[in-house]
């Protein structure tokens, strides 16, 4: 999807992490990825233990979050209120009494709650909860002395192609939607 049209600001929106023992076996795998897969190598990160921006790496863009918040809640709010009142009609049409008797306070009403769901919905997608489980199992294993390897796909393909290899070398990953 274009990010353009996302509702999220970020550019590289897919990410999966791998957990290595040494740095080594994690620097070879991120040299596999860009040889082997269309991963540019600003792509993959190999993060250690003593990395002092660890975050910046498991996460590189900020300023997509702010991005997200906005466009998200603009999008859905708007597209919230689209199909409150949309549902308004089809009921208005089906001629349903209290709504038909009154149709500007229905109208009204169902707009409304149609964008505060809306609404709702973009804070969901503002908080990024598919990021959890790959910040916790990431950052764990940081703490515990292992190396990351990150990948931050712009595309969907990219993060098949990058979990295709990872999985064909029996390496476990964590990924975020």
């Amino acid at each position: 999807m274009k990010s353009s049209m996302s509702l999220t600001g970020e550019h590289e929106g897919h990410k999966v992490a791998a957990v290595f023992e040494t740095e080594t076996d994690a620097r070879g795998m991120a040299r596999s990825l860009c040889d082997s897969t269309s991963l540019a190598q600003e792509q993959v990160t190999v993060l250690s233990p003593s990395d002092e921006h660890q975050g910046e790496g498991l996460e590189p863009e900020d300023q997509g979050i702010w991005y997200t918040l906005v466009r998200s809640h603009i999008g859905l709010g708007i597209g919230g209120a689209v199909l409150g009142f949309v549902l308004f009609l089809l009921m208005n049409a089906s001629g349903i009494g209290l709504i038909a008797q009154n149709t500007v306070v229905a109208a009204s009403v169902f707009t409304a709650f149609g964008a505060v769901f809306g609404l709702l919905l973009a804070g969901v997608v503002t908080i990024r909860p598919d990021h959890t489980p790959y910040l916790i199992k990431t950052q764990s294993a940081l703490r515990e002395g292992k190396y990351v390897l990150a990948v931050h796909a712009s595309s969907v393909k990219q993060l098949q192609e990058a979990k295709t290899l990872l999985k064909s070398r029996q390496v476990n990953t964590v990924q975020t939607l």
